[in-house]
């Protein structure tokens, strides 16, 4: 199924295994063009991990991007798909949303969303850019695995909302914020997902790196968006890619 909600052109299917993987698939797709999945059998998140994709029950969402602004600003499309479901969350009349470096949604310190964002190479140097969105929506349990670290906005509201109209909100406050994006106003993204997160300025955290663990205090973010951290020996460093996690008082008594 096709259909319209300007300017998204949204692919419908009942099953797929990837929606990130058939947008890629999608060369000549223009912009805008949304693939959306009521179930996906090989959904994935940052770092290659697995996502847990029920049947009906979350909103499995990627869309193509193909912007014409510096790479250096891409990073910041990571930050601003962020702030868009933090938005609709609370838009929606959910309490308790955070989000922690660089992309992951929380509700009430449980993972609801995650996003990742890929580049495809396209031609003649235009860059094309995947934002894939996976939102846990109407989900009543998860792999045992999952249960302490996941939740769904059915779990925390106790009520079912449409995917479908949540999908359309989601869409219009992505449509804000890439159009700033656009504009290079990169510091109201910056501003807004500061604003929205605890994660961004004063929080002591440990981040898994590829090849160590550092802690520290985070000190904000950069212009590109990259998290600052002041580490135990008073050095800031740049943090381009890791896993977050905040430390708990019980964890440093």
């Amino acid at each position: 199924m096709i259909f319209q909600r300007p300017p998204f052109t949204i692919h419908h299917f009942a099953k797929l295994g990837s929606t990130n993987d058939l947008l890629k698939e999608m060369s000549d797709a223009p912009e805008f063009t949304c693939i959306v999945a009521d179930e996906q059998t090989a959904g994935r998140g940052r770092r290659d991990r697995s996502w847990h994709s029920s049947p009906g029950e979350g909103l499995y969402l990627s869309i193509l991007l193909r912007p014409s602004n510096s790479t250096a600003k891409i990073p910041l499309l990571s930050l601003m798909s962020a702030v868009a479901v933090a938005e609709t969350l609370m838009n929606c009349g959910a309490t308790g949303v955070d989000i922690k470096w660089p992309n992951d949604v929380l509700v009430n310190e449980r993972k609801l969303c995650g996003i990742l964002v890929e580049g495809v190479s396209a031609r003649e140097n235009r860059m094309r850019i995947i934002v894939g969105i996976g939102v846990n929506l109407n989900h009543q349990s998860f792999p045992d695995e999952l249960n302490r670290i996941a939740t769904s906005w059915r779990i925390e509201t106790g009520t079912p909302t449409s995917v479908d109209e949540f999908r359309d909100q989601l869409l219009s406050r992505l449509a804000h914020w890439y159009e700033c994006w656009k504009r290079d106003e990169a510091d109201l993204i910056l501003d807004r997902w500061q604003r929205l997160s605890s994660y961004g300025r004063g929080q002591q955290v440990t981040v898994t790196l590829d090849q160590e663990l550092v802690s520290g205090e985070t000190a904000g973010l950069n212009e590109d968006g990259a998290l600052l951290l002041r580490t135990n020996d008073g050095r800031v460093r740049t943090i381009l890619a890791g896993d977050v996690t905040k430390v708990r008082r019980h964890d440093v008594n």
